[in-house]
């Protein structure tokens, strides 16, 4: 109980509830537009310029986006991938934060496309040892020169898509200024004494100003800000709610069990107490024994306590999203102190229950240790004792019950289909340097080249690649505004679409069904071709309906070296729907271009076998290398993997609640256990006089199973009704089953009266074996 509580409060602290690590973080705000239907999305550049000209309550903004490149210290040495952030120049002074070393790049660097690079601390450390020399130093990213001219400080880091960027460099207004299209992340630091409602007010009617100036992209967009802790401590309330709420029900259950037992302890000790009192000794002389020993479990509790938080404190990123951490979670000693405290002060309280549940004058103490009656404090103390059975058997069926529900849950979805077949098919990423694929016909060429010669291995069925598989988790990628050839829908208004790439053979290699029509080629990038688009089932239901599908040509305002403003697609297939964010999210309507027409400077390749892959990834990478020795270098893996990735959450959350559960059954039986021996051992003088009237040993052993029996059935009762408004913790942990499933429902109450029922089969065996007349000697 403790080092669960410990661990839970610990994570919630550092990942919720504490102020960010920047410089007066109340005023950090997050930046995003709203579409013409009110949903948040990405920022685009050229309109957060704008913004700022208008907004004198917002003090500086910055917007970022994340990159993954190929690292190297010198040209055509080994490649390492780090993650980076590429940002405006406002970025670093948003934050509040100065390098440790050298300088952060301004915005006339940023304008001018600079090749400069800031390091993290981390990557500092990791890659230079900690070399301040390091400054001007030039290294290579996907084997462009960069210049290092800033380290950022020790402990420094920021979360950028889900990860912790290694470097930072600026974000190209070539690439991501102009079109006005909203991808990026986009923080702001707020005026001193502005407040937020004010700020946003002015906000909105900056975007009110730019969606008159530009009404062709901008009609009826809108922006909109949150404060930047609400940002990133969101996605992680909800799980860290839940760890929070399952661990102080375990600590309440422990609390109850251990209370239950010293109490017990105490009262057979009566007889010990009043010998103590015969000899002089008052309350405090009968108390500090049990003081002593109880403080002795508050601390031996306490060690291992420690222990066991650190169990679950490595557990936390395994169920909460978003949770990017540079460096493992620590121990809260506020945390430990109260999930201590709150469990010595039990232990010490019950210690000392026998002093004043007893008389104080030694006749009644004597005839007390003579054996406890039926009355007085002794039957208060018995009611005591049951009503904390009767709680942690309620408290059992609350976890047991939320593990049921997501146990449930997690079959469900395992059970859904994400779109593609997983068996027999391995994935790897690539990336290509600009500087050598420098134009798109190069990267078309790389792709076709190296696809054709995957599928050529020996025991490939079909190759092929995307810029983004489905189960990407978190957002489903980039949409883009398209209309029907002809219809001639205002820009503001056109309908939104999710727009993946894809090479031919893509279909084939994830085992995504054409449903109609057909699938990419090759040559489709001979002149003279028109421009083709597939797209998915939910697609053709939501836009196509009354339409020939087939043929159908695309406006999708999409712009490339060869493929020029006004460039219309032509719908060739229709494939099946995928699950492109989660499992438990439906399927959103996707258009695909091709990699025969459309140059990509990355992707995800899969590649699908006819059977056994023993030895397959070794053919892959050998294959890539052939064709271009100075890529990264890549590590194929299952594409199971991605199912599985999508839910390791779920399994870590239910083994969580799962195993704490189990914790909470356990200890609720020996409480029950505890309860049935200690009440038989009370009630022997009453089982001898019933066995001597002729009672049998069955009727015996039937009263004392049936007292733990009852007090389980009570508990069950209490803790079905408890979970009801307890289930809101784990509600957006569900998919497909009800919180009142009547199956989960029966299956903890039966688990908790069937091991309350386990428990007190000893008791009710020992209390019918002993010999009446031996009993009533003893009594």
């Amino acid at each position: 109980g403790i080092g669960a509580n410990t661990g839970a409060f610990s994570a919630l602290r550092a990942l919720v509830w504490n102020p960010l690590p920047y410089p007066a973080p109340e005023r950090l705000v997050a930046l995003y537009e709203t579409g013409v239907d009110g949903k948040p999305r990405g920022v685009a550049e050229a309109n957060l310029l704008d913004w700022r000209r208008h907004t004198p309550l917002i003090e500086s903004m910055a917007a970022y986006q994340p990159r993954s490149f190929g690292l190297t210290l010198r040209e055509n040495d080994p490649v390492t991938v780090i993650q980076t952030g590429m940002v405006t120049a406002g970025f670093f002074p948003v934050l509040g934060v100065s390098p440790a070393l050298g300088r952060t790049f301004t915005e006339v660097e940023e304008a001018s496309e600079a090749h400069l690079l800031v390091l993290t601390g981390r990557l500092w450390r990791r890659v230079f040892a900690s070399d301040r020399a390091v400054i001007g130093r030039k290294v290579f990213l996907n084997e462009d020169p960069f210049t290092i001219i800033g380290v950022m400080p020790a402990g420094f880091d920021y979360p950028i898509g889900g990860v912790l960027p290694d470097a930072f460099f600026p974000l190209s207004r070539r690439d991501y200024c102009c079109a006005r299209l909203g991808s990026q992340e986009a923080v702001a630091r707020l005026a001193p004494g502005a407040g937020i409602q004010a700020a946003r007010a002015q906000l909105e009617a900056a975007a009110a100003a730019v969606a008159r100036d530009y009404p062709a992209t901008n009609a009826g967009r809108s922006a909109g800000l949150r404060p930047l802790a609400e940002t990133i401590a969101g996605p992680r309330r909800e799980p860290l709610f839940l760890l929070t709420a399952a661990a102080l029900a375990l600590l309440l259950i422990a609390c109850a069990n251990v209370a239950g037992l010293i109490l017990a302890r105490g009262l057979a000790r009566t007889r010990e107490m009043a010998i103590r009192a015969s000899l002089g000794a008052g309350r405090a002389g009968w108390t500090a024994p049990f003081l002593v020993e109880a403080a002795a479990l508050a601390v031996a509790g306490g060690l291992g306590g420690l222990a066991a938080a650190r169990l679950v404190l490595r557990m936390v990123p395994a169920f909460v999203p978003g949770t990017a951490l540079a460096q493992p979670l620590g121990l809260d000693g506020a945390a430990f102190g109260f999930a201590l405290a709150l469990s010595a002060g039990v232990a010490l309280v019950l210690g000392s229950a026998p002093a004043w549940l007893l008389p104080g004058d030694l006749a009644s103490l004597l005839r007390a240790g003579g054996g406890i009656g039926a009355s007085g404090p002794a039957a208060g103390s018995t009611r005591f004792r049951n009503a904390l059975v009767v709680a942690q058997v309620a408290l059992s069926v609350v976890l047991l019950l939320g593990a049921a529900v997501l146990l449930r849950s997690l079959l469900r979805l395992s059970t859904v289909s994400p779109g593609f077949q997983t068996a027999h098919a391995l994935r790897f990423g690539i990336g290509l340097p600009e500087k050598r694929y420098d134009t798109e016909r190069k990267l078309i060429d790389f792709h076709h080249e190296l696809i054709e010669s995957l599928a050529a291995l020996p025991g490939v069925r079909s190759a092929g690649a995307a810029s983004r598989l489905p189960l990407r988790g978190g957002g489903v990628g980039p949409g883009g505004s398209f209309q029907i050839a002809g219809t001639n829908i205002p820009v503001p208004e056109r309908p939104v679409a999710r727009v993946n790439t894809a090479s031919p053979g893509y279909f084939e290699a994830m085992g995504i069904p054409l449903v109609e029509g057909r699938t990419f080629s090759w040559r489709d990038d001979q002149p003279g071709r028109r421009r083709v688009a597939i797209v998915n089932r939910s697609f053709a239901r939501m836009y196509l309906q009354g339409r020939e599908r087939l043929g159908t040509r695309l406006d999708l305002r999409w712009m490339s070296e060869l493929n020029p403003a006004g460039s219309i697609w032509e719908i060739v297939g229709v494939v099946g729907d995928t699950r492109q964010a989660d499992l438990d999210r439906e399927p959103i309507p996707e258009i695909f271009l091709s990699w025969s027409q459309i140059g990509a400077d990355g992707g995800v390749y899969v590649i699908r076998a006819s059977g056994g892959e023993a030895g397959l990834a070794r053919a892959i990478a050998g294959c890539v290398e052939r064709i271009d020795p100075h890529l990264e270098r890549i590590s194929p893996t299952p594409l199971e993997l991605v199912v599985d990735r999508n839910l390791a959450g779920r399994r870590a959350t239910l083994r969580l609640v799962a195993g704490f559960g189990a914790l909470a059954l356990l200890l609720a039986a020996l409480g029950v256990y505890g309860m049935v021996a200690f009440r038989a051992a009370e009630r022997q003088r009453e089982m001898a006089i019933r066995m001597a009237l002729g009672a049998t040993a069955a009727e015996v052993r039937a009263l004392v199973l049936g007292h733990g029996l009852r007090l389980a059935a009570v508990g069950a009762a209490l803790g079905l009704a408890a979970f009801l408004p307890a289930s809101r913790v784990i509600q957006a942990q569900v998919y497909g089953v009800s919180m009142t499933d009547p199956f989960s429902m029966a299956a903890a109450a039966v688990l908790a009266v069937g091991a309350a029922a386990a428990a007190a089969i000893a008791p009710s065996f020992r209390a019918a074996r002993r010999a009446p007349m031996e009993l009533l000697r003893e009594g």
